[in-house]
């Protein structure tokens, strides 16, 4: 590894120039195939999603014109990384696409094992990051394995590491480069407002991280001019277009759908002092599951839920270890765990205090409980059948250097004394020069009594007392109390004795049987705190160079701790095992909201069936209150628990992987959006319909009813219609409605991908029985009157709406209700008439007969 500001580079070249890499690498990422369009959406689409082939030339074309790069000879890869507060947020570039990938902000921790498979998947030929980074963060980018790639024709290529200056990173001012993309898909005629507008729909500006990395990322493009021809100095680096990205073993759910599907609830302390460090977390499917025993196994379940897996083989090996762990002949082995598990602590701090030379007592308490626990765990995970994945990488992990470190431990720190004494004491027979300084030490008290009894023998008969002591670099002093001859400083001289400091009554001297003592033994407090000190730095340094193993066994253990959290839930609330396959569709029987029935009693199972031979999209309706919104949660979260690898709430499963979750449930309303509900709305389903493929899951509650009636049933017509036309490529979708035209109309294409389903109900009289039973067919009505009365609206507004909702539906016109009012101004009104038919104009005046009907206020007026 070369560390230079310019000039050549070897495997890696960590540099705080703009120069660009000349390494031929090819981007190993596989994108989907974008799906052709026959029909469009009046939706904000992005347009470089449906072009074709011809399109995507024609586009080139157009661009090399302008004095870009198309394509080159080499594929570079420019990858921006900015991780903060334990979110990783990436951007990268291609050359041989121009377009601009994103990953949404996603948990990371210290081992930055995502970071390590982002760059095993991009092989980035330029990695782009921050000067005010963490340093452990840099070097898993210097590290030689990231650094060392191949290149097309199998030779080894360079990875250049740009370190550039924080201020590049600065969050507004990437945000700002970002609106200022001047993307192929942007109408020329769009105004700023609308491009802003635009541009919303395709970054979600809330992964502040991954704005970062992509901000950082377009201005170093810019910079180095990379894809530019031409010496024009206008002209900037060619970007076709804005895409997201995933690990291609991790499942994407966005911000939205976490708080849409009550995934994560964080409620905040009632007092307005605590609110911004006292939340803790509320009803939600983490609340629920989380039953971890240790600080380890908790933080390892929230970064679990924050990255659900695609990859079935860690999935099938989760659930086999649930499945053991659930199992009631198991339940002892799962307790003795569990009792072993609450004694894990993190070590991590322990260890970096340990290399600053800061551990305390308790510190030395808690890594010594986590070794001792962990052998015993290591002892049980052996006995127990190997083909259980974590019970296997326990035992090979475990090694003899757990035992070896919770043996020294044990066999040298006393922590009974070094709790008494604050400080860190050794256990006797470990050092003998050790043992003979304390047993001196112990038996000073004896000696010095009896050096006391000579030293006042020597002294006047008028002093009858005087003791020994020992002070610390003091040494030991003759201490004799103050007398009637000794109250003044010129009586302290005394024969053969040397004055030090009067304290407390008593005055203190050096002898010449003291000046011996402190010859003979010294300062032996400090020797011996000095010896224990030396021995425990030896210990740390020991336990320092065997650190590995304490890291793996805190990951074992947290994982542990979530499987049988896992368990734990599964057992006491009769979950079932699914089955995970790669085929696109989803067959669940009799599924459970986790949530919902915890809440309610009984609560009503319903089926559901996506995918495979049968249809990929389900159009429902239903009565308002009757649980289309329940049982569309209910849908994604059984999805979302499988692919966790627990258990799921149903009398069975079976999950086709899914890549992406998409929602439109919950509009999360924000001032500083700058955006209206109905337009948060439409982003959402605009990323669905752009970013959505055949292994995806959609889920619309009531889309459209932000705006106009027309306007609303049009725009849902238009994006179903889009899913539909996709054919066997279309994502599996689920979405509930009240526009019944939808369906009475005949308004969606005749598809065997669609169906339509109810939630049933019983109209008995005036009174509704809802059955929260999914049924095949439509809802007749929504039924807002009969649920408006069993709120207790008031009757007359309830006979007067479904008076109008019934004129509305048989297009008749709506009059207004006659009130006092009106019906005396119509009377008015008819006498006016009938008189006037009946004036006789040549003998009546006029004037006379106007005042008659006119008020005294309108004449006032006129």
């Amino acid at each position: 590894m070369n560390v230079a500001t310019s000039g050549s580079r070897s495997a890696m070249n960590v540099t705080s120039s703009g120069s660009r890499s000349t390494a031929g690498l090819s981007n190993s990422l596989s994108r989907p195939t974008d799906q052709s369009m026959s029909a469009r959406s009046t939706l904000p689409l992005s347009e470089e999603d449906s072009l074709s082939s011809n399109d995507v030339v024609h586009n080139a074309h157009r661009v090399q014109q302008q004095g870009f790069t198309s394509e080159s000879d080499q594929t570079e890869t420019y990858l921006s990384v900015v991780w903060h507060a334990g979110t990783l947020g990436l951007a990268y570039f291609s050359t041989e696409t121009s377009y601009v990938y994103m990953m949404m902000d996603t948990a990371e921790t210290e081992d930055f094992q995502l970071l390590r498979q982002v760059l095993r998947q991009v092989s980035p030929s330029c990695i782009i990051t921050s000067s005010k980074q963490d340093e452990k963060m840099l070097q898993v980018l210097k590290h030689k394995e990231s650094s060392v790639l191949l290149s097309s024709d199998g030779e080894e290529g360079g990875v250049q590491l740009e370190v550039l200056p924080s201020i590049d990173f600065s969050l507004e001012v990437c945000k700002r480069r970002i609106l200022a993309l001047n993307l192929p898909s942007i109408p020329q005629h769009f105004t700023e407002s609308e491009r802003v507008i635009y541009l919303s729909s395709l970054v979600a500006f809330e992964n502040v991280n991954m704005v970062r990395a992509t901000g950082a990322l377009l201005k170093y493009l810019d910079k180095n001019r990379v894809g530019v021809e031409l010496e024009d100095a206008d002209v900037r680096t060619p970007v076709l277009a804005l895409k997201t990205f995933s690990l291609e073993n991790i499942m994407i759910i966005d911000d939205s759908s976490y708080s849409a599907l009550q995934i994560f609830q964080k409620e905040s302390h009632p007092s307005v002092y605590k609110s911004g460090s006292g939340a803790k977390e509320g009803l939600s499917l983490f609340g629920i599951m989380n039953r971890t025993k240790s600080i380890l196994g908790s933080r390892m379940m929230g970064l679990w839920f924050q990255r659900p897996l695609q990859d079935l083989r860690e999935l099938q090996a989760r659930h086999d270890a649930v499945e053991f762990f659930s199992s009631p002949s198991h339940m002892e082995v799962t307790s003795s765990l569990q009792d072993s598990l609450k004694h894990m602590k993190n070590v991590n701090r322990v260890l970096a205090r340990m290399r600053s030379g800061q551990a305390s007592v308790g510190d030395w308490q808690a890594l010594y409980k986590t070794a001792y626990n962990g052998i015993y765990i290591g002892d049980v995970c052996r006995a127990q059948p190997q083909h259980i994945h974590i019970f296997n990488r326990i035992s090979q992990r475990f090694s003899d250097d757990l035992h070896r470190i919770a043996t020294l431990i044990h066999k040298i720190v006393d922590f009974e004394e070094s709790t008494v004494h604050n400080r860190l004491v050794v256990k006797p027979h470990v050092d003998p020069e050790l043992d003979e300084k304390k047993r001196t030490y112990n038996g000073l008290p004896d000696f010095m009594t009896r050096v006391a009894r000579e030293e006042l023998g020597k002294l006047d008969d008028s002093i009858t007392e005087c003791n020994v002591i020992y002070l610390p670099q003091l040494g030991y002093l003759l201490a004799i109390p103050c007398t009637s001859q000794i109250k003044e400083e010129e009586n302290f001289h005394m024969p053969g004795l040397e004055f030090v400091f009067l304290s407390n009554g008593m005055v203190h001297y050096k002898s010449a049987s003291t000046r011996e003592l402190d010859a003979l033994l010294g300062d032996t407090q400090c020797e011996i705190t000095d010896h224990e000190t030396s021995i425990m730095h030896k210990l740390q340094n020991t336990i320092l160079d065997h650190a590995a193993v304490l890291l793996d066994v805190m990951e074992c253990v947290a994982e542990m701790d979530c499987l049988i959290a896992f368990a734990s839930v599964a057992k006491d609330n009769n979950y079932v095992r699914p089955e995970l396959t790669k085929e696109s569709g989803i067959r669940i029987v009799g599924g459970r909201h986790p949530l919902q029935e915890m809440c309610v009693s009984p609560f009503v199972p319903n089926s559901t069936a996506l995918g495979g031979n049968g249809h990929r999209l389900s159009v429902l309706t239903g009565p308002n209150a009757s649980g289309k919104s329940v049982y569309l949660k209910q849908v994604g979260l059984v999805v979302f628990l499988a692919q966790l690898g627990s258990f799921v709430p149903a009398e069975s499963a079976t999950i086709g992987v899914v890549d992406r979750i998409f929602t439109r449930i919950h509009t999360r309303e924000s001032v500083s959006v700058g955006l209206s509900t109905f337009m948060i709305d439409l982003n959402q389903v605009s990323v669905a319909l752009r970013c959505t493929t055949a292994q995806s899951l959609v889920l619309f509650d009531e889309f459209g009813k932000g705006t106009a009636t027309v306007d609303g049933i049009s725009l849902m017509t238009a994006s179903l219609s889009h899913l539909l036309s996709r054919g066997p490529a279309c994502p599996l979708t689920i979405v509930s409605t009240h526009f019944h035209g939808l369906v009475k109309q005949n308004l969606l294409p005749p598809s065997h991908h669609l169906t339509y389903q109810m939630m049933e109900t019983i109209q008995d009289g005036e009174q509704l029985v809802f059955l929260y039973q999914l049924v095949e067919g439509v809802a007749d009505s929504s039924y807002a009157c009969t649920i408006a009365a069993q709120v207790g609206l008031p009757s007359e507004l309830i006979s007067r709406g479904a008076e109008v909702s019934e004129l509305i539906r048989t297009n008749q016109p709506v009059h207004r209700v006659d009130t006092a009012s009106t019906e005396t101004q119509y009377q008015r009104c008819s006498e006016v008439v009938e008189e006037f038919l009946t004036l006789d104009l040549e003998k009546r005046d006029l004037v006379d007969f106007l005042k008659k009907f006119v008020s005294p206020k309108s004449q006032g007026m006129s």
